[in-house]
């Protein structure tokens, strides 16, 4: 697609973080909430892996396709150039297999990654963050378009929003009860898939041990969450998006009122700064991304969506 009255930086923003970090996301960790020594090291590991994988992995240029439908020109209208974008897998869609759409983090769809030249297969992971590059009036049209930039083949640190009661959640969380006598091949694949790291950070297991981490797809449609892959993380990775999806889903019990408030102070925790400086996005981003899960499990609960194991 070819855009007129583009807003873009180029690609030279992107040589750490996917976005600008046009905010601080240094870790700053209050002395009331002072982790161990050992907690110290092993986040000084993580971020000099992250650094090191995102100097690695190419970022790639995409245009959003379809923005021309259900009404998206007003909100691809309003996009802003370095603005985060979240993108999603939709693996039930029935006419493209390979199906990424890209939303706000207020979760609106905005369009599709083309499928053209197979450009979303390119996509491994069920959800990434992505950046956008440029905005502007399609030639010889009156629609608006966008592109973006985003690592299609990096797993971002994403969060879950499949909350369940407590006997349910820890079920679903053993994925040795879950698997049963299938758990021994299908742990061994997925760490050999990883060649044994951390898929977010690529940390390897001969310095972090891992352990092997559900990725649940969001399925509005037919009102299901499905486990549609499993991802490697360092340990302190995985424990890490266990709390805060823990302190999401006790935020969802909340008067709205209070939401907000609770939020922006889950960000600034040392779980939720290091969740942004993983991610490389900012503290404005980063709490919009935890509404929109604390509003998906709000609906999962109260809908009582079904739960899918697809592997």
């Amino acid at each position: 697609m070819q855009v007129l009255h583009l807003r873009s930086k180029g690609v030279a923003v992107l040589l750490r973080g996917i976005t600008t970090r046009r905010a601080s996301t240094k870790v700053i960790v209050p002395k009331a909430l002072s982790p161990s020594p050992s907690a110290t090291s092993s986040t000084a590991l993580l971020l000099e892996g992250r650094r090191a994988t995102e100097d690695m992995v190419p970022v790639e240029a995409f245009a959003i396709a379809g923005v021309t439908f259900a009404g998206r020109q007003d909100l691809v209208r309003k996009l802003q150039r370095d603005q985060i974008v979240y993108l999603e897998r939709e693996p039930w869609n029935q006419y493209d297999l390979f199906a990424v759409r890209v939303l706000d983090l207020h979760g609106r769809v905005l369009g599709y990654i083309p499928r053209r030249d197979g450009q979303n297969a390119r996509f491994m992971y069920e959800g990434a963050f992505g950046l956008v590059a440029s905005t502007g009036l399609v030639k010889d049209t009156a629609f608006y378009g966008a592109r973006l930039y985003a690592r299609p083949k990096l797993a971002s640190l994403l969060l879950d929003p499949l909350m369940l009661p407590g006997t349910a959640a820890t079920c679903l969380a053993d994925l040795r009860v879950m698997f049963g006598e299938r758990w021994a091949p299908i742990r061994a694949t997925t760490l050999a898939a990883a060649n044994y790291r951390c898929e977010v950070t690529w940390v390897s297991q001969n310095h972090l041990p891992i352990e092997i981490t559900p990725q649940w797809c969001y399925n509005a449609k037919e009102k299901a969450v499905q486990l549609t892959r499993l991802i490697a993380l360092s340990k302190p990775v995985a424990a890490l998006k266990a709390r805060l999806e823990q302190a999401i889903a006790e935020i969802a019990d909340e008067n709205d009122t209070t939401t907000a408030a609770a939020l922006e102070a889950l960000q600034a925790t040392p779980d939720g700064q290091l969740f942004t400086e993983l991610n490389g996005i900012a503290k404005e981003d980063v709490i919009q991304y935890f509404e929109l899960i604390r509003r998906r499990a709000r609906t999962i609960q109260v809908d009582q969506w079904r739960i899918e194991l697809l592997l």
